[in-house]
């Protein structure tokens, strides 16, 4: 506890009480156990919600709520939880976080700020203007699939203008520049790149419209059906963002990041064992650490604590978990 290293300390507390529970012993020395054990996990909570304010001073509100939400299933204490509550709040308002990805190969809803995004455009460097447009726009795209890359590398100064305006979050003036280059973009990009617009802008029932015609014109489009299904599950549309995703996967279209949504509907739908046998499916992956993650915190919930002790000592020991 003194050297900070929590989860140590809890695991030696858990050991402990067990050794205390099968020789019989007193209560109240099972009773001092279990009280280390709650201060041991309020230590973690309160390590991840020092964690999720660093996350979400760097941009990577995602990540944050995840942090709070996993610092709220380790501790009871109503000081800690109301905190997180708090944040939870401040953090989950729209003008904090972005409405969707801006590079869907970059994100996913439940890859934020994890593996997925490990190849994304560092907020230092997106944010500087003193670069050249087409220079901006590289770094930009350098974040896409590289069939994507090569497509969009070839696409003129114009769409670069309104693919730069889509990263800055000025995204009605993206969509009039999209517009302009209709007529000399392929159009699985038009209707991708204006599917994605409009869903920034709240018009999701066109933004699935545009995104459905993107994937029927071009099923190589990876972008488009990654798009389409984080829009039919920011609306609920579990089903058919399911059936979008077996089709990702069937066809070997961005195939971790889909199977990370396949278990998140699992855990909204309160599947909770099918989202565990997919994120265990993931660990051998490149995915493993945001699986884990996500894994530790539902073996948590539904009471399998060995399990999830066995989780993090493999994949995230060091943690803050």
């Amino acid at each position: 506890m003194e050297t900070e290293s929590y989860f140590e300390a809890r695991t030696c507390f858990e050991d402990g009480l067990d050794l205390v529970s099968d020789e019989g012993s007193d209560s109240e020395l099972k009773a001092q156990f279990t009280g280390r054990i709650d201060g041991a996990n309020r230590k973690l909570a309160e390590l991840n919600i020092h964690e999720a304010e660093f996350a979400h001073s760097r941009g990577d509100n995602a990540k944050a709520i995840d942090h709070l939400e996993l610092a709220k299933t380790l501790t009871g204490d109503q000081t800690v939880r109301a905190k997180a509550d708090q944040l939870l709040s401040k953090y989950a308002q729209p003008d904090e976080r972005p409405a969707a990805p801006k590079i869907a190969a970059a994100s996913c809803s439940s890859c934020a700020g994890s593996s997925c995004d490990e190849s994304a455009v560092p907020a230092s460097e997106a944010s500087d203007h003193s670069l050249a447009q087409h220079e901006y726009y590289e770094l930009l795209i350098q974040q896409l699939p590289g069939d994507l890359y090569r497509r969009y590398a070839a696409l003129g100064e114009d769409f670069a203008g309104a693919y730069i305006a889509a990263s800055q979050d000025n995204h009605s003036e993206a969509l009039v520049g999209f517009e302009k280059c209709r007529d000399v973009l392929p159009q699985d990009i038009y209707c991708y790149e204006k599917g994605t617009m409009l869903h920034r802008l709240g018009n999701d029932r066109e933004a699935e419209q545009h995104l459905r015609t993107a994937v029927q014109l071009n099923s190589a489009n990876s972008l488009a059906w990654l798009n389409l299904s984080l829009v039919l599950c920011a609306n609920g549309n579990y089903q058919d963002a399911m059936a979008t995703i077996n089709t990702m996967i069937s066809e070997d279209i961005l195939t971790g990041q889909a199977q990370l949504l396949r278990a998140e509907i699992f855990e909204a739908t309160g599947n909770h064992e099918g989202a565990i046998n997919q994120y265990v499916e993931l660990l051998p992956t490149p995915y493993a650490r945001t699986a884990a993650e996500k894994l530790y915190i539902i073996l948590q919930g539904v009471g399998r604590q060995d399990d999830a002790a066995v989780i993090f000592k493999k994949y995230l020991n060091k943690s803050c978990h």
